[in-house]
């Protein structure tokens, strides 16, 4: 029946959203099952101890980043919708080596500062090894998001799954052995570094296999980076947008830190982790339907492209309601489960975060629009507006309610980058009328 409902391109939307949304379930229940680990061998400090050492990590590779995925479902379309494989393959050889030398010069910034300066990132002396450590986890994410827009475009996301699903067995399993033999922060971290290593590798891998069967043609036989000048330009869009999020994604961590103490950072970093894992199950829509949205565009079909974005801002809104409603009514028992009783004060902070975490998501099918048209703008003002109020509610609410003033400046955060791209969403559906069908 759904078969006979949906038009071809909705079907392959389908099924790829379903793929996608198998592997996020797989790192879902992963992350979930690292956290309940983690948790429990390290204790509320020694859990915050590790929320920041990530934090810093991921501040400093994000300020350095320039995810490609976006760029290569978009402009790869483009190129082989134009019959130009070859400049779909020195498209992705460009998004590929830009973002794994930026993580390179990421990572030397982190050593640095962590020999240098680890006081202010908030990384305590005896901690300064296992930063460094950690630090390696994002030169092995460097290349994952062009690796996926690589295993969509070529249809073949299933090797995906199977990918992450050996690095998070892996992570799980390695976790298991130190909380078996009683180890410490620095062994967490060597946990963590295993499985990411497995699943960052092994996509690259099979981004490289899969390209050919996508049209990317040459991708292993040429160095070339030559690409158009807007693909330039939408990649420094993105540098900037990566750097703006990085800042809002993990700022709030150091700064609790510096206002409160490690066991408050505990609780809003294990709290945000839950309401950061209801985020998940609506990237693999995003991912889903973003290559749609760009053959639809780049080929005139304006019609179809506004029924795809009415029929799946439907399904997103629903399942924001459905998911976060359940949250907010379960949250105190949600919490106690995956965190233990030492966690008990993170649940009021995990209701206040759900309001957010509704806003943005309701309308995530809708926020893949701009870049799928290739119009990274909007999305950076976004992440600029909400970084400025959160910041400012950050530094209002942090001295005077602690880790529930960082739980209320997350939802405004999140509240606020829904709302700013609206305009120009609705300025690309009514461009989509103008556009012509091409044969």
């Amino acid at each position: 029946m759904l078969t006979r409902l949906l038009s071809a391109s909705d079907r392959r939307v389908t099924r790829q959203t379903l793929w996608m949304g198998a592997i996020t379930a797989t790192q879902l229940l992963g992350g979930l099952a690292q956290m309940a680990i983690s948790a429990r061998i390290l204790g509320p400090e020694g859990f915050g101890a590790l929320a920041i050492i990530i934090a810093a990590a991921f501040l400093i590779h994000g300020l350095l980043a320039a995810p490609g995925g976006e760029a290569v479902t978009t402009f790869v379309t483009r190129a082989l919708a134009g019959e130009r494989p070859q400049e779909a393959s020195r498209i992705l050889r460009f998004t590929m080596a830009v973002s794994l030398g930026l993580s390179l010069i990421a990572y030397a910034l982190i050593a640095v500062l962590v020999l240098a300066a680890s006081s202010l990132l908030g990384i305590e002396n005896a901690h300064r090894d296992t930063a460094l450590m950690y630090g390696v986890v994002g030169i092995f994410l460097a290349t994952r998001t062009e690796s996926l827009a690589v295993l969509r475009l070529s249809d073949r996301v299933s090797l995906g799954l199977a990918i992450t699903l050996a690095g998070v067995l892996t992570r799980v399993a390695l976790l298991g052995v130190v909380w078996w033999a009683g180890g410490g922060l620095f062994e967490v971290v060597l946990a963590h570094i295993g499985g990411v290593v497995v699943g960052g590798a092994g996509m690259l891998a099979a981004a490289a296999v899969s390209a050919p069967r996508a049209g990317i043609t040459g991708f292993l036989r040429s160095l070339s980076l030559k690409v158009p000048p807007d693909v330039a330009r939408f990649q420094t869009g993105v540098f900037g947008r990566s750097t703006v999020s990085a800042l809002a994604y993990n700022v709030d961590t150091l700064l609790v830190a510096q206002f409160t103490g490690a066991a408050d950072v505990g609780l809003y970093r294990a709290a945000r982790q839950i309401t950061d894992t209801g985020h998940s199950p609506f990237q693999p829509l995003k991912d889903g339907v973003q290559p749609q949205y760009s053959r639809q565009w780049y080929s005139g079909q304006g019609g179809a492209l506004r029924r795809t974005s009415l029929l799946f801002s439907l399904v997103s809104f629903a399942s924001a309601a459905a998911l976060f409603g359940l949250l907010a009514i379960f949250h105190k028992p949600i919490a106690r489960l995956l965190l233990g009783e030492e966690f008990s004060g993170a649940a009021p902070l995990l209701l206040i975060m759900i309001f957010g975490a509704f806003a943005a998501n309701s309308i995530s099918a809708l926020t893949a629009l701009p870049a799928a048209v290739g119009r990274v703008w909007p999305l950076l003002a976004a992440e600029i507006g909400g970084l400025a109020v959160f910041v400012a509610a950050m530094v209002w609410l942090i001295p005077l309610r602690g880790a529930e003033g960082a739980a209320w400046a997350n939802t405004t955060y999140y509240s606020v980058i829904a709302l700013i791209p609206v305009p120009f969403i609705i300025s690309i559906l009514r461009q989509s009328r103008r556009l012509r069908h091409k044969e």
